[in-house]
């Protein structure tokens, strides 16, 4: 019995007849879809990038409020916690749901696919995360530390090789770790495809339930990486129609803000990590549809400017550190904010300047030094056209 396509009969317009399909599949799976990615979902993909991106940067630019400059008092707590514990934890989770959205929608493996597979991965994610390790690495030997990011005995302690690889420890470019994470799962792609021709839904419990038990005081790990990679190819293969949610919105966006308010409460609420970690999962997937939803909105989709910055977005994760920790340094030299509004701006304003900054670095090193940009970026080099010849 062949596999019904992605958006073929089992296409639906309904987001809830399309939950209903997945947990109703056949029991031959989903077979890969043919079509192109609907435009609609395809611009929403596009400027998640950037909003995603941005939410990382603003979070690792704001951590030294509460370290190195105590937060002053329960108001700004309660916004700095709400903020990097609540909307900033969701871009791990989406991004590997895109990932698995676009990579398993149509993907079909033989063993020369595998490798082939593999080493464009190697090339887009394993070349810069090797280059943007090993630059802070020889800056740390041969220059001298950088504060809020790292030094030479710090490499030193640790060892060269595991700082450079993340092995077994994370990356001297701390932020990194998604990459060598993002590897490993596509490393296992063919355990994926298995489940989506054979076992979609058993497989998609399977990883919900390891996600639970690999790590109990942890809401990350790597079968919860695995889970939402998976999760995003079952929706590609599905059929369900990810560009209407409207219908969703009137509950999924009161319950996320709701939900957010009570992560920011949490360090007044419980001081039991595995109890946190059970409950962020849960916020993690309510969160995840909500940012989802919320992209559809015309001044989110529809922004030219987000449009135009998501094609720097790589660039921008990549680069991100230690630039926010200087800018850190910086600011703290100059100003020591006091009062709730200026520790609410001061939070807020080493990662907008570092998006800022290194948005027009990406543009300036794209026109100006194409070639090294795509090095950096793992952007394939494009070969000029010989010039034609007269006849």
């Amino acid at each position: 019995m062949p596999l019904p396509s992605c958006g073929g009969s089992l296409g639906v317009s309904s987001p809830s007849c399309g939950v209903l399909l997945l947990f109703s599949s056949p029991a031959g799976g989903f077979a890969p879809c043919r079509g192109p990615v609907e435009a609609g979902v395809s611009a929403r993909i596009d400027v998640l990038r950037i909003v995603l991106i941005g939410l990382i940067v603003l979070c690792h630019g704001g951590r030294y409020l509460g370290v190195l400059v105590p937060f002053d008092g329960p108001v700004v707590q309660f916004a700095a916690t709400a903020f990097n514990r609540g909307p900033a934890c969701l871009a791990v989770p989406l991004f590997f749901a895109i990932s698995g959205y676009l990579l398993l929608r149509k993907l079909e493996l033989t063993p020369a696919g595998y490798v082939q597979l593999m080493g464009r991965k190697l090339y887009s994610i394993g070349l810069p995360f090797l280059l943007f390790n090993a630059i802070w690495i020889v800056w740390f030997l041969w220059v001298g530390s950088i504060a809020q990011f790292g030094g030479r005995s710090y490499i030193l302690e640790a060892g060269i090789l595991p700082k450079l690889l993340g092995y077994d420890t994370s990356p001297v470019n701390y932020p990194l770790w998604f990459l060598r994470e993002l590897l490993k799962i596509f490393a296992i792609t063919p355990v994926f495809l298995l489940f989506l021709g054979r076992l979609p839904r058993a497989g998609l419990a399977l990883l919900f339930v390891l996600w639970f038990v690999e790590r109990p005081a942890d809401e990350y790990g790597f079968c919860g990486f695995a889970f939402w990679f998976y999760c995003g190819g079952l929706l590609a293969r599905s059929g369900l129609d990810l560009g209407d949610t409207a219908r969703l919105d009137r509950w999924v966006l009161p319950l996320f803000v709701l939900a957010t308010a009570v992560v920011g409460l949490a360090p007044w609420l419980t001081q039991d990590v595995v109890a946190y970690a059970v409950g962020k999962r849960f916020y993690q997937i309510l969160g995840v549809v909500a940012l989802w939803c919320l992209s559809r909105q015309p001044w989110i989709m529809g922004s030219g400017l987000l449009h135009r910055m998501a094609a720097a977005s790589f660039f921008i994760f990549l680069t991100h550190e230690p630039t926010v920790s200087i800018l850190q340094t910086r600011l703290l030299a100059v100003w020591r904010p006091e009062g709730a509004a200026a520790q609410l701006v001061a939070f807020m304003l080493p990662g907008l300047v570092a998006l800022i900054l290194l948005y027009w670095l990406a543009r300036g090193l794209s026109r100006f030094t194409p070639k090294l940009y795509a090095v950096l970026t793992g952007a394939p080099l494009r070969k000029r056209r010989a010039a034609p010849t007269a006849a």
